[in-house]
């Protein structure tokens, strides 16, 4: 996701919701079986692994913090709404169609505010918890690389590790920079 809703009320990048929708329903519950998939092949042999505490420590805890991400989205996007929402839910009211334009459509700048406000609430968070959820999965999948102290193909298996947590690192800075870097967002 990398990416966070913005607390003022200018308008978010085109896209954006499109793009939350496709990583809460799509991308995370992905990541979620995955990691959790992992965490049961670790579970399992855990003697092929270097670090498996700390390996089924990090995958469940990003599997439990992408749910979250998930829950908190869902509940979020209860909120989230356009103008062609609106009237599509209100044109059939008499008291809707009674109204002028102006009128209408300073109702719905009404609406749209405080559920805005509502929708922040719980969009924020979401956010938190989904890049904190991949950055997890991101160490428990290096974690899974790195062999056993005795284990065979030991070069090939540190370097999947490094590339793992090299890539990992990198997506660690870039959450920072759009999280607290650019404050025009």
């Amino acid at each position: 996701m990398t990416d966070r809703p913005d607390d003022q009320a200018k308008p978010q990048t085109f896209g954006y919701e499109a793009a939350m929708k496709e990583a809460f329903f799509i991308a995370a519950p992905l990541f979620t079986a995955a990691s959790l998939s992992l965490a049961g092949v670790v579970a399992g042999a855990d003697d092929e692994f270097l670090l498996p505490g700390l390996t089924l420590l990090l995958l469940v805890a990003s599997s439990l913090i992408l749910i979250a991400a998930i829950q908190l989205n869902y509940h979020a996007r209860q909120y989230f709404f356009t103008h062609k929402d609106v009237v599509d839910r209100l044109a059939h009211l008499d008291a809707w169609r009674d109204d002028d334009e102006t009128e209408r459509n300073n109702e719905f700048e009404r609406i749209r505010e405080a559920a805005h406000k509502r929708y922040m609430t719980f969009a924020k968070p979401s956010v938190y918890c989904f890049n904190l959820g991949v950055l997890l999965l991101g160490l428990g999948i290096g974690c899974a690389l790195a062999p056993p102290p005795c284990g065979q193909q030991t070069v090939w298996r540190w370097i999947a590790c490094s590339m793992v947590l090299a890539a990992t690192a990198v997506e660690g800075v870039w959450i920072w920079k759009l999280l607290f870097g650019d404050k025009d967002r």
